[in-house]
């Protein structure tokens, strides 16, 4: 895009004859007041040229000073070019104490000129290019990666040793909620490959019949309906970090498709034969134990050990206690609990967090925590009270040591009723719950994962009748109501 220059200067000769010689590389606008150029300021230009002296034959300089002073405080990414006649160079240098980024002297020749110009514009580049890195280092990498337990730390080494890399492919596993997208973001800011976008794709998500077409791209008439050819997230992702989440869901077409990217580093569109180059860094991602999936054969066993070039396993929150303190004060800035009255949270309150098992990992911490907030500040607490709490966190709830041995019996029963449903719903399937779920009308996958660990962990004699379903979610299973 051809940058704009706005020119001010009360000379309209001077501005005519700056036009004439700048326009082409430049698109200039020339004004011959503060006032006038005030009015030009939105869209603001991409740099000012700012005569120091705006008022015809007089040494009153304070226009001027007062109209960059101005642009500092609405503008201050924009360079300001101070121009001088012979003699101002003082002046000039003033002008650079109050923001100015650099001054040209009237009648040096427009070669010297241009090459104030591009300097001017390139500090500005290279300004903007840091301040935006730097603001997606500090929310990604320090702020977010939250904990001093010794897991965090192993972490926290292996993010950076895949982002140093910057070429590695690297597999994250662990529980819904633990912050799996996080480290693959943090991998990507903190890596070589950060000034291109991250690209994200939650796998599961995508149409089953589309998923390879969406990940790999198409051509033209390569399926009904395929119009015009397009490209997919790899060709996207070129020279960036692919994040490709639940992994564990890809068809066996597909796993080879990308098995074959992983060794040779080309991708073929669907449809197509041309082989595309593409380079990107692959960062997988898993909530089930990809290893029992390729015991199982569900899973290739070439694409598991191409994918884990570097392994980072993220540990749930009730394995990181510690943690739990510094994960609720750093969310009670980030939510706004300050800005809403709060000083903090209550010990009693902490204490509670702290004791409980967060099947949701981190997530649901961070959402506990969100709601928590409005309640004590529509309650006009000063602090965050257990009161503020869900139900679950104040009051564990104990089995009902009571119920009669018919009752249990009977419970087992219909929980047996309702696994077999699950399981046959997943054969049908062919073991994949991103499609079992709908069959059996549940709101998403994770009500299905909930629903089958509440009737395994609540009748354990259970598993051994089912244990396809029992090796489906063995890498979760305990994890509801661990102590």
């Amino acid at each position: 895009m051809t940058p704009t220059i706005l020119v001010v200067d009360d000379s309209v000769d001077y501005c005519v004859s700056l036009t004439r010689a700048l326009t082409g590389p430049y698109c200039v606008v020339a004004v011959h007041s503060a006032e006038d150029a005030t009015a030009k300021l939105s869209p603001p230009p991409d740099l000012i040229l700012l005569d120091l002296r705006l008022r015809p034959d007089s040494s009153d300089v304070s226009e001027a000073l007062r109209f960059l002073q101005s642009c500092r405080q609405t503008l201050p990414g924009t360079p300001v070019l101070i121009v001088t006649a012979h003699g101002d160079v003082d002046k000039a240098v003033e002008c650079m104490r109050l923001g100015a980024s650099d001054f040209v002297e009237k009648g040096r020749g427009l070669a010297a000129l241009r090459v104030r110009l591009e300097r001017a514009l390139e500090h500005a580049r290279l300004e903007q290019r840091v301040a935006a890195l730097e603001g997606e280092l500090e929310i990604v990498a320090p702020r977010e990666l939250v904990g001093d337990s010794p897991q965090m730390h192993e972490v926290k080494a292996f993010v950076a040793a895949a982002a140093q890399d910057g070429n590695v492919t690297v597999l994250i596993e662990g529980e819904t909620g633990t912050g799996k997208e996080l480290i693959a973001r943090a991998i990507h800011a903190t890596g070589p490959r950060r000034s291109k976008p991250f690209i994200g794709v939650a796998v599961a998500a995508l149409p089953g019949t589309m998923v390879e077409a969406e990940l790999f791209g198409y051509e033209r008439g390569a399926f009904t309906g395929a119009q015009q050819p397009r490209t997919g997230y790899f060709e996207r992702a070129d020279g960036s970090v692919l994040f490709l989440d639940e992994i564990d869901e890809l068809e066996s077409n597909v796993q080879v498709k990308l098995l074959r990217f992983l060794e040779e580093r080309v991708i073929t569109r669907l449809g197509g034969t041309r082989e595309i180059p593409v380079d990107v860094q692959v960062v997988a991602a898993s909530n089930d134990d990809l290893r029992l999936l390729v015991q199982q054969g569900r899973f290739r066993d070439d694409l598991y050990h191409r994918l884990r070039v570097l392994e980072i396993r993220l540990p749930p929150l009730r394995d990181r206690r510690d943690d739990i303190p510094l994960l609720v004060n750093h969310y009670f800035q980030k939510l706004g609990g300050p800005a809403r009255g709060l000083a903090g949270v209550e010990p009693a309150t902490m204490d509670l967090l702290c004791r409980y098992n967060w099947p949701g990992n981190v997530r649901e911490l961070r959402n506990v925590l969100e709601s928590a907030i409005i309640k004590a500040g529509l309650r006009k607490h000063r602090r965050v009270e257990a009161g503020d709490l869900p139900a679950e966190l104040r009051e564990p709830q104990a089995r009902n040591t009571t119920v009669s041995v018919e009752d249990a019996a009977l419970k087992e029963a219909l929980a047996r009723t309702e696994l077999a449903e699950v399981e046959r719903a997943l054969e049908k399937t062919a073991w994949k719950k991103t499609q079992a779920w709908k069959l059996l009308g549940l709101n998403d996958r994770y009500a299905l994962r909930r629903r089958v660990l509440r009737l395994l962990e609540d009748y354990p004699n259970l598993s051994a009748q089912f244990p396809r379903l029992r090796d489906a979610y063995r890498g979760s299973l305990g994890q509801r109501k661990r102590d």
